[in-house]
């Protein structure tokens, strides 16, 4: 049985915009589920503040990324002047989304989205714990079970294991989004970076006839967590 392999990262701009992309491929094969694993593109902890003052453009990347992708920023760049102090860290993150994967099961896909629009779309501090109440009640995952299951050592073993994969499957040139054709122990690449759905369809056709083709390239995070371009 064969599946998709979703690298993704919360933090990961371009992945925010990959993501319509991703659910358009997965409305037309109900057959292939989606396997999501959390990637570590924000290895610490790091506040907006600091991400401008190391990235004076980073306004402009965000216009870039909208116009490129569709997908609104607007809430995003207020976050920027409102809450300067807000952090965005990867591993901090990895943890919630295990619990809703154990708590809510086979809904991976949609629950990483949701954290990227709450943060992208919406401008919403998603390491909140009342945030991250609200999108656990989306899958009706109580608050007080949230919580148990963020403390379980379970949950944040499944968090540090996911992450080594991502990181394993990437190897040295780690990017966000990733995407795989996952056929039995075989993995075919369909997406490195962000690409339109036609580029990324093409690549998909040819991986499932068993033609060779060249995997879909474009803007990413990534390379160690050193930023987007």
């Amino acid at each position: 049985m064969a599946n998709f392999l979703y690298l993704s990262d919360v933090f990961c701009p371009w992945c925010y915009g990959f993501g319509p992309v991703l659910e358009r491929l997965c409305a037309e094969h109900p057959d292939l589920p989606v396997r999501v694993l959390g990637g570590n593109l924000v290895p610490e902890p790091v506040s907006l503040a600091q991400l401008q003052e190391d990235s004076p453009s980073l306004r402009d990347f965000f216009i870039r990324l909208e116009k490129t992708t569709g997908r609104p920023v607007s809430a995003f760049l207020r976050l920027l002047e409102r809450r300067p102090d807000l952090c965005l860290h990867s591993p901090a993150i990895s943890v919630p989304l295990a619990a809703l994967k154990r708590l809510a099961p086979g809904q991976a896909l949609q629950q990483m989205e949701a954290f990227q629009e709450s943060l992208y779309g919406r401008g919403e501090d998603v390491l909140s714990r009342s945030v991250q109440h609200a999108l656990a009640a989306r899958w009706n995952v109580r608050a007080a079970d949230f919580d148990q299951a963020l403390a379980q050592d379970a949950t944040q073993e499944q968090a540090r294991c996911e992450a080594e994969e991502a990181a394993a499957l990437m190897g040295e040139l780690r990017l966000y989004p990733t995407l795989f054709l996952e056929q039995g122990q075989k993995r075919l690449l369909l997406a490195r970076g962000y690409a339109p759905y036609a580029t990324v369809k093409k690549a998909l056709t040819a991986a499932l006839a068993g033609t060779s083709d060249q995997a879909a390239q474009g803007a990413a995070c990534g390379l160690d967590g050193q930023g987007c371009c």
